[in-house]
């Protein structure tokens, strides 16, 4: 169990979350926080929690949400999986596919790396009570595979994310050893990895959007700086994983 002291946001989804704490997991930059926890890395900051749930859970997610005060968002490019308290809390949704999901689920965006979650998860405790856990957050290995599924996406304005890339960059720089041992012995899970450590070796775009949200988080005072870290991450990584 990993023992973080949570900023407010991830507090108060998780009190909202608590009743069905077992039916989700905790991913994107909220989750990326909780692996990085103690270790001096300035990560960019969130508004949102985002969580996958399984098809079969998601009317218990929502009840959930709604039970503590959370009502869907008015914004109309993510009514269907954002659910909102005042201007503190924005908790959003994810879920596998299916081809005939019902009910809350049918809006849900899709992504198949969620069932895999159960095997690269992690549960996290609150200084507090350090016995408790509170929620589970995918693993440094999943995370990168997730981030890797989002390379190249955009806004809703149309903007690049460019944190998808600089994400990885940490946790590979940063958890490698972490991210080792949790692809041991899960082969599909070091596919993932390795494919995304190598596309900084082989795309400079994508060596150029870490080094952006790297440069603008202040993780690296210059770009040659950040390049170098970025490229350093990716070699190491594909080295110790395709041996």
């Amino acid at each position: 169990m990993k023992l973080i002291d949570p900023d407010p946001l991830l507090r108060e989804a998780a009190d909202a979350l608590a009743p069905v704490r077992n039916d989700i997991v905790v991913v994107g930059a909220s989750a990326i926080r909780v692996a990085l926890h103690g270790r001096e890395v300035p990560v960019s900051p969130t508004r949102d929690v985002d969580a996958g749930t399984s098809i079969e859970a998601a009317e218990r997610v929502v009840a959930a949400l709604e039970a503590a005060g959370l009502t869907r968002s008015t914004e109309p490019h993510e009514q269907s999986f954002t659910w909102v308290r005042g201007d503190d809390l924005k908790v959003q949704l994810i879920r596998p596919f299916h081809p005939f999901p019902t009910g809350a689920a049918r809006g849900l965006p899709v992504n198949n790396t969620i069932p895999e979650l159960r095997t690269h998860r992690v549960a996290v405790a609150f200084t507090e009570r350090p016995d408790e856990p509170r929620l589970w957050c995918a693993n440094a290995a999943a995370l990168v595979a997730l981030k890797a599924q989002a390379f190249g996406r955009t806004r809703h304005d149309g903007s690049p994310v460019d944190r998808d890339f600089s994400d990885v960059v940490l946790l590979l720089d940063h958890l490698l050893d972490e991210i080792a041992g949790q692809v041991e012995t899960d082969l599909t899970m070091r596919r993932r990895v390795l494919d995304a450590a190598r596309r900084f070796l082989s795309d400079d775009e994508a060596v150029s959007s870490a080094v952006r949200e790297l440069l603008a988080t202040d993780a690296f005072a210059t770009a040659p700086q950040a390049r170098r870290a970025t490229e350093r991450a990716a070699t190491r990584c594909v080295r110790r994983l395709d041996a």
